[in-house]
């Protein structure tokens, strides 16, 4: 059995933010993610979460203006300040893993491979103590122009300088199929090190079944392999996102 999630960012936009919850508990969804919490009242959304009996899977540390910070040069200190934020807001939500984004080069802001590295390491060991997961995931140029952490090469470099249990990858489908790997050997690889995976077809990033990667078979590889942790739904929904879920049927239900 496979267990799905809402993406709350991609799913349900149409309506406020809030709102989104009830709407994902409705359309049969018993857990959820999104990448920033900061911007709501932690009392409102752990009230979201408790009414309608959702978990949160993830969200990511402070952004900055730059999808993160981590490899960030000059942002060291809000880098690791921020880690307390998302500390506070984990803890009130009951959310075990942090995403860790990186950030994205810009003529201000160079980014630094062994300053990412440090800022990594830093933040395993400081969630690594309050019982929470570190995660990164490879983003592509396509998606986030300068995204430091956007091949898979680079995510092993990290992987080899970190041995940490507390220290997993996002796979995310979409991206991974944009690499110019074949997906399925890029997931067989990687899974020893999943901590969350996302899905979204390619081309189009919307539900999977409308574009051209092989999910009965992405799906397949995970049971095989035992992933027993969260597929997030992170697609722009083609027509709406109920009129969308047709395609969860065949593989679990979405608790």
């Amino acid at each position: 059995m496979l267990n799905f999630n809402a993406h709350l960012g991609f799913q349900f936009n149409d309506m406020p933010f809030l709102a989104r919850f009830k709407a994902a508990a409705e359309a049969g969804y018993r857990a959820v993610e999104f990448p920033s919490p900061y911007e709501q009242d932690v009392g409102e959304l752990a009230e979201q979460l408790a009414r309608h009996e959702l978990q949160l899977v993830q969200f990511a540390t402070p952004l900055g203006d730059s999808k993160g910070l981590a490899a960030l040069t000059g942002h060291k200190e809000a880098f690791r300040a921020g880690l307390y934020d998302a500390l506070h807001y984990a803890r009130h939500l009951g959310c075990r893993s942090l995403h860790l984004m990186s950030g994205c080069e810009g003529p201000n802001d160079p980014t630094d491979a062994y300053h990412y590295l440090d800022n990594i390491r830093y933040a395993v060991e400081f969630f690594a103590d309050q019982g929470i997961q570190s995660l990164i995931e490879v983003i592509g140029e396509n998606s986030a122009p300068g995204y430091f952490m956007n091949r898979f090469e680079r995510a092993e470099w990290l992987f080899d300088a970190i041995d940490s249990p507390n220290l997993a990858l996002i796979f995310d489908s979409y991206h991974a199929s944009n690499s110019g790997s074949d997906l399925l050997a890029l997931l067989e690889a990687w899974c020893p090190h999943l901590g969350h995976v996302q899905v979204a077809d390619a081309p189009g990033r919307h539900e999977p079944g409308t574009g051209s990667l092989d999910f009965p078979a992405l799906f397949d590889l995970l049971q095989r392999r035992g992933y027993a942790g969260w597929i997030g739904c992170e697609y722009h929904p083609l027509d709406g996102t109920n009129a969308g879920l047709d395609w969860l049927v065949p593989y679990a239900t979405r608790c």
